[in-house]
Formats: C-alpha cells, structure tokens, sequence
C-alpha cells in the first residue's frame, strides 16, 4: 500500500510540474507576443514616419519646382526691365531736342499764320520755352504742356471765333473762320478788311455777311451756309 502511494504522489508532483512549465511557457509566450506587438507598433511608427518624410519631399519638390519657375520669370521680367530702362534712357537722350524742335515749329507757325490772339499765341509758346528749362518738372509734364499747346493751335482750324480788338488803335470786330479766313469790320460798319500777308481791305457789302458769321461764332445763330471773301490761299 505504501508504494502505491508514493507512486501516486510522484505521479501527482509530476503533473503540477508539467502544468507549471505550460504557465511558464504560456507567460513567455505572452510576453513574447507583446514584444512582437510592441515591434509591430514600433514598426507601423516608423513607416508612417517615413510616409510622412516622402510626402513632405514631394511637396518640397514641388515648391523648389514653382520656385524655380518663378525665379526664372523674375529673371526674364528683370531682362525685360533693364532693356526698357536702356530705352528709356535713349529715348529721355532724344526727347529734350525733340521737344526743342516741336517747340520751334510751333513758334514759327504762330509767326506765319494770320495774326488772330497772337498775344495769347505767343504768351503759350513763351511758357512753354520756359517749362522745357525747367528742372523740376519731368519729362512727362513737359510732353503733355507740348501736346495742350498743339491741341489748341489745331482747334483753331475747325472753329469759328468771333471777338472786339484793335487794329491801329480802332476798334473792330474780329472774325476768325478755322484758319481759312481772318477778317474785321468796324462796329459802324463802314470798313472790312481781310487778312492775306497783311490787311486788305473789302467791299462794305461784305459786311452783312461778315455779321452773320460772328453771329454764327458767338452762338447767337445757328450755323447756316455762309459766303465769304474769296482768299487767295497761295499768297496766304
């Protein structure tokens, strides 16, 4: 009997020792599996870490692309500044003469048209003399006070004007038909006159029409077919 018994106790040790390497065994293989796990975390970490990296690559790739791009276009806007600004340069060289001779024409032209506002004619030439010298004015102000002034000298081609002056200290009434004709007639209406190289005088019958036309030119009548002294354009 007493065999018996430690031949089951020895059975019974036995058993508790195999299940106690099996928790044994169980426990490593738990922790084992939480180090893989943790690898694995580590693992997934570190290639989204470097997912991350090559997303941040391409996007840098593509700003030094749209960078470059943009380097490149200031490049050539620069060029094209600097080749404006050369232009410029040659053009500022040739607009101080330029503006010289549109200036001279001009003066000569007053000169040489018929004498009507020579005063205020003259007095715009002289200015504009004086603003060509001028250094505190740039070359834009200077073109445009040209310009103004060949405006004006151009109206006076296609308008009519009709105004009180003097003509060797006698009063008249000027008549002024684009540059066409240039006429006066005394407020009594005993004399008329027409401009061609100097004063001519005219038939008093041309008078009536020459009131016609101030009238005309004041606006106090409305534009009508008006006959004149003929001019003789050859001589004007």
């Amino acid at each position: 009997m007493s065999f018996l018994f430690v031949s089951a106790n020895s059975k019974a040790e036995k058993i508790d020792e195999v299940f106690h390497y099996d928790r044994v065994g169980l426990k490593a293989s738990q922790q084992a599996q939480k180090k893989v796990e943790a690898l694995d975390d580590q693992t997934l970490a570190i290639v989204e870490q470097y997912r991350q990296v090559l997303r941040d690559q391409q996007l840098a790739d593509k700003y030094n692309q749209l960078l470059n791009k943009q380097i490149e276009q200031l490049e050539v806007a620069l060029t094209e500044i600097e080749s404006k600004q050369a232009q410029l340069r040659t053009t500022r060289m040739m607009l101080g003469p330029l503006l010289d001779e549109m200036v001279e024409s001009l003066a000569q032209l007053v000169q040489a048209d018929a004498p009507f506002l020579l005063s205020e004619r003259q007095a715009r030439v002289a200015h504009l003399k004086r603003l060509l010298v001028d250094a505190s004015l740039d070359e834009g102000e200077k073109i445009l006070s040209v310009l103004d002034a060949y405006q004006v000298e151009l109206s006076y081609g296609y308008t009519t004007e009709s105004w009180q002056g003097r003509v060797d200290g006698s009063l008249v009434n000027f008549v002024r038909v684009g540059r066409l004709g240039f006429y006066y007639f005394t407020p009594d209406e005993k004399e008329a006159a027409v401009w061609q190289q100097g004063w001519q005088p005219l038939s008093v019958d041309w008078v009536e029409q020459l009131k016609q036309t101030a009238d005309v030119a004041s606006g106090q009548k409305l534009p009508s077919l008006l006959t004149l002294p003929a001019i003789n354009i050859e001589n004007k």
